[in-house]
């Protein structure tokens, strides 16, 4: 195949494509290679981009951005107001309709055009070319391609993209089902838990035992809010409350495991790790969801809205880490005599009269970071248990959940 760019063999990326293109998993790495084989096929681009919608709690599509000399980039946009009008206002409109766009940029600017030509212009790109990926669904996804090639891109080199997209379509779908597992095994689940159950553990009983911190919190007066409040007053306070307690847990290298009702359950194994230092990082955390919670009461006072009060237990000890339930329906979770004491031992903080408690096991870890508060009888557990506090300085009583 010939060109006013120098010879080009027969689709030698489609080549490349269907035979090393396949193996990889994650679109940033495909972008990256695939843009450095048209290169070596004699297609000159300056810039490639993959438009691709996703499942995610935050975010609507990500996109990923290669441009000649530099490390791929990825973009991830919200499809607020502001973000559903810069979609409409784009090429990106035209290609998920399912139509593939060009403009040559050497022509003069036309009136009312994309601001992303302007922006490419500016770049000294003479040609960008949009393609369709169909996915299996019905939908399209986007590839987009841009030269600053004199001329643009030959006829030759037009047709070469073009061959790729059903191939591309194929790989990319994969791997965005693939990244969907991830994205939904880490909310649901958890980056650690979903990792393992990735990985196989899938098994009803498949467990092991790990020594951790176990946290365990739960939020005051929960009936009563729940029968005074309109319905999204409620669900606003509660992910005010679980939002800073998994904020600090995940910071602090924890991973929260499950809510239960209004309780947050969530562990910082010690597998591997000096005790002191995990334990020190939980201890923080909570010092941190405290103050949170406290700077949310602050706005919540101000908008006269009820606020949110809530007792945390930290405890250390060997729990049972896997699969538990029926044989269709499993939960990832830690069960065990450990658990039971965070439970009771958070059970005592309203009458105790502080947001955060200690066991004796945990507060040894962290040294002379605590007070005594006396033994007290925790409910199934058996025996008085040594439960300690913070600190007795009347501030820190002020800011509590009880």
């Amino acid at each position: 195949m010939e060109s006013s760019s120098g010879p080009i063999a027969p689709n030698p990326v489609l080549a490349w494509l269907q035979s090393e293109g396949v193996r990889f998993r994650e679109t940033a790495e495909l972008v990256d290679a695939l843009a450095n084989e048209l290169l070596r096929a004699g297609v000159d681009i300056h810039r490639l981009t993959f438009g691709v919608p996703i499942l995610h709690p935050q975010f609507d599509s990500s996109g990923y951005l290669w441009q000649r000399g530099k490390a791929v980039k990825e973009n991830r946009f919200k499809l607020d107001q502001e973000g559903i009008q810069n979609f409409q206002n784009s090429p990106m409109a035209i290609v998920y309709g399912g139509r593939s766009f060009r403009s040559r940029l050497e022509a003069p600017p036309q009136i009312g055009e994309f601001p992303i030509l302007t922006d490419l212009r500016k770049e000294g790109v003479t040609d960008y070319v949009a393609h369709t990926l169909p996915f299996s669904d019905g939908s399209w996804k986007a590839v987009t391609y841009a030269t600053r090639r004199p001329g643009g891109f030959p006829q030759d080199h037009i047709a070469v993209l073009e061959s790729l997209a059903p191939m591309l379509a194929t790989i990319v779908e994969v791997q965005t089902l693939h990244r969907t597992t991830l994205t939904l095994l880490d909310t649901y689940v958890g980056p650690s838990a979903g990792r393992r159950v990735r990985d196989g553990a899938i098994k009803r009983g498949m467990c092991e035992a790990i020594e951790a911190v176990i946290w365990f919190c739960d939020l005051r007066g929960f009936t009563e809010l729940s029968e005074d409040l309109p319905g999204n007053e409620l669900v606003s306070l509660l992910n005010d409350y679980f939002g800073a307690m998994t904020d600090a847990v995940e910071r602090h290298g924890g991973e929260v495991l499950k809510f239960i009702g209004d309780a947050v359950l969530a562990i910082f194994p010690l597998s591997g790790k000096e005790a002191p230092l995990v334990a020190g990082g939980a201890l923080v955390a909570a010092q941190e969801a405290e103050e949170a919670i406290h700077t949310l009461n602050e706005q919540r006072s101000r908008a006269a809205q009820p606020l949110i009060r809530f007792g945390l237990a930290l405890h250390v000890g060997e729990v049972l880490y896997g699969n538990i339930g029926g044989a269709r329906r499993l939960d990832f979770t830690v069960i065990g005599h450990a658990v039971n004491v965070a439970t009771r031992i958070e059970s005592l903080c309203k009458t105790l009269k502080r947001s955060i408690l200690l066991s004796s096991e945990f507060a040894h870890l962290c040294g002379n970071t605590s007070e005594p508060l006396g033994r007290f009888p925790l409910k199934g557990v058996g025996t008085e248990q040594p439960v300690y506090a913070l600190s007795a300085d009347p501030t820190v009583l002020s800011r509590g959940g009880f």
